[in-house]
């Protein structure tokens, strides 16, 4: 059995030693990352001379980030796929990251006259979290005892320069960016270090961390505690980074069993979902920044929005919260975001941003560039735009190609939302994802075979096949997704619906059949009203040294009103300009007596050209014209097309 690479303390849902094998999206998604991008031994070669070089603080870059955060990525591909040959380039990698520690134990992208600022206290978080998430799939003991030795060097250089004695810097003031919360996230790897060695160094330091409140400041974890602002009013905005840290909160919470935190972090992420997830599974409408997006998708912005790296940051968020109390409504947002914002940014067609060589000329110097292909795109648009106008974190390596931190950090979505799929509870088995496919794990400790035949999420119905290798007595749980308003389920075994799960209790022997049927029927959302809001998006003014969050007033205008956004099942519909109709087009529908408008499932064919979608649906205007909506992830993927998640409308 493949071991999860995740601890399962203080959780209600816990992973799940399995065999997984599926087929369709998934599965194809993990085939693609592995072959374009994390099997690239001279890739991770160029990431790991990043410490070498140490050119970070000539321009207060971030190239430092790229090792780690995609190594954590690949461990979580590699715990799903157990490929080999992907164990061999990692375990090579980390042999090399070895080799750059200098012999006071510092490691850095950054030289020592420029170390402390800007980014590189979050580089080094990287390299540890990279190493740390290597150890849960080591294999090798002496290895392993080589990596620990090296968290321990690295991070005593960390502790005795940032801190709050004196002659130390504090770990807010180690970055001119959102009141330090870059730095300040840190915290997740320093707690996973303190529990490898129980070393109670580690521990005060995460708890200096926790004290300190993580930004300048500001104590978002107190506020997040006292619950009486959304995330985006806390005063600093970055939502990736923010997340962040309360992921190394949670983690805090874990080792301390303090409930404060607990409910701090559990308040903070239910707040993110009232204030600022959008219809594709993502934060910001202005960048990369907490915004009030509930209500400002439809706001225009004319750079970009909807970061991959606040998706995939989102997904691991809500996954830990999932797993420490079980409920159904952070699985919810897991999917929105996979199957809509993440999937919708793999570089399938190969696309290139067209944006960029500009970009390093006029910001940069740059004039010559390499081309480097990215496997993702770093920004999704929401009202009529296009895909690849941008490479979120872009920087330029020695060798004049590039690279970006989305591409670096969207491997570990298909790994999370894979790890996440079928999980345990102290009853049994509970089904959160519907993957077509198949695993084996045991139930009530009895091997049992599992098998999913589905469509899905093109289809609402899901086939379920359990068979155990002697009758056990145990539960079943099947997520019945929120937007499902009419959700059916077939078996011998009797079911009742609690939390949003359907829970069949009995025993089961030979092979027991499951059918659930979800409710596919199209669903409509407009855009929620506001007059005024006060926002954090302004960067600009600098103080003693520091760029510090102006408040902003932005003010509602009535076009904002005239949009409608579809989605059938978990999938956002879109247009996508290249199959007859305009991104920018007046669209209207169709309705039925019961004022639902009326929707034609279609054969998910090609869009154009050989690419094809996951769900085509077919749309009636008032005037008899036909035109036809696809799901947003399969929409504008050659990075020229415009599409649209926000369909304009007359009001």
């Amino acid at each position: 059995m493949i071991k999860p690479i995740y601890t399962n303390r203080g959780n209600v849902l816990r992973l799940i030693a399995s065999e997984q094998r599926y087929t369709g999206l998934s599965a194809d998604a993990v085939s693609f990352i592995e072959r374009e991008q994390l099997s690239d031994a001279f890739l991770w070669k160029r990431f790991v001379d990043q410490f070498r070089e140490q050119i970070d603080g000539n321009n207060s870059g971030w190239r430092g980030e790229y090792w780690g955060k995609m190594m954590r990525g690949a461990v979580t591909v590699y715990a799903y796929s157990q490929n080999e040959s992907l164990y061999r380039v990692l375990t090579e990698t980390v042999r090399d990251m070895l080799t750059v520690i200098e012999s006071d134990g510092r490691v850095s992208s950054f030289s020592r006259e420029t170390e402390f600022d800007a980014w590189d206290l979050w580089c080094r978080k990287y390299v540890m979290l990279g190493m740390e998430y290597y150890l849960e799939i080591c294999r090798d003991e002496a290895l392993k005892s080589e990596i620990v030795s090296f968290l321990c060097r690295l991070a005593d250089y960390i502790l005795a320069h940032i801190g709050n004695e004196e002659g130390k810097k504090q770990i807010t003031k180690a970055s001119r960016s959102w009141y330090g919360i870059n730095s300040s996230s840190i915290l997740e790897p320093m707690v996973w270090l303190y529990r490898l060695t129980n070393e109670k160094r580690y521990f005060d330091f995460a708890t200096y961390i926790v004290e300190l409140g993580a930004a300048d400041g500001i104590n978002i974890f107190e506020l997040a505690y006292e619950n009486r602002l959304y995330p985006y009013q806390y005063g600093v905005s970055k939502a990736y980074e923010m997340i962040s840290c309360f992921e190394g909160l949670l983690e805090y919470y874990r080792v301390t069993g303090i409930e404060k935190y607990k409910i701090a972090a559990i308040n903070f992420g239910k707040a993110v979902i009232e204030s600022d997830v959008s219809v594709i599974g993502s934060c910001g409408c202005t960048h990369e920044l907490f915004d009030h997006t509930k209500t400002r998708q439809t706001v225009y912005y004319e750079d970009v929005m909807q970061e991959t790296c606040v998706t995939v940051t989102w997904m691991k968020y809500c996954a830990r919260l999932l797993r420490l109390t079980g409920e159904r409504i952070f699985a919810d947002q897991i999917e929105q975001s996979y199957y809509n914002a993440y999937l919708g940014t793999l570089n399938t067609e190969h696309s290139e941003c067209d944006n960029l060589r500009a970009y390093f000329l006029k910001r940069r110097g740059e004039p010559h560039i390499e081309y480097t292909f990215l496997p993702f795109d770093s920004y999704s648009p929401l009202t009529p735009d296009r895909r690849g106008k941008k490479v979120g974190g872009a920087q330029m390596l020695s060798d004049h190609r590039y690279y970006g931190c989305c591409a670096c950090i969207a491997a570990a979505g298909v790994g999370e939302f894979l790890a996440h799929a079928v999980m345990a509870d102290e009853e049994g088995l509970v089904i959160c994802f519907y993957e077509n496919g198949e695993l084996r794990t045991e139930l009530a400790g009895v091997g049992v075979a599992v098998s999913i035949e589905t469509t899905y999420p093109a289809n609402g119905r899901i086939v379920m096949k359990i068979t155990p290798d002697r009758p056990v007595t145990a539960a079943l749980k099947l997520r019945l997704p929120d937007w499902s308003k009419k959700s059916t389920v077939t078996s011998a075994i009797p079911h009742t619906v609690s939390n949003g799960y359907a829970v069949l209790r009995g025993e089961w022997s030979g092979t027991q059949t499951v059918v659930l049927e979800l409710d596919m029927r199209i669903r409509e959302t407009r855009p929620i009203h506001w007059e005024s809001d006060e926002i954090y998006t302004d960067m600009s003014r600098q103080q003693q040294g520091f760029h510090v969050a102006l408040a902003q007033t932005v003010q509602h205008k009535p076009e904002e009103d005239a949009y409608l956004s579809l989605a059938r099942g978990p999938l956002t519909l879109a247009v996508d300009s290249r199959m007859g109709k305009e991104a920018s087009s007046i669209f209207a529908f169709a309705r039925g007596d019961d004022g639902e408008i009326l929707c034609e499932e279609r054969e998910a064919r090609e869009i154009i050209a050989g690419v094809p979608c996951v769900m085509r649906c077919g749309f009636t205007a008032p005037d008899g014209s036909q035109f036809d909506l696809i799901d947003y992830a399969s929409a504008g993927r050659d990075w020229k097309t415009e599409i649209a998640a926000w369909l304009p409308i007359e009001l």
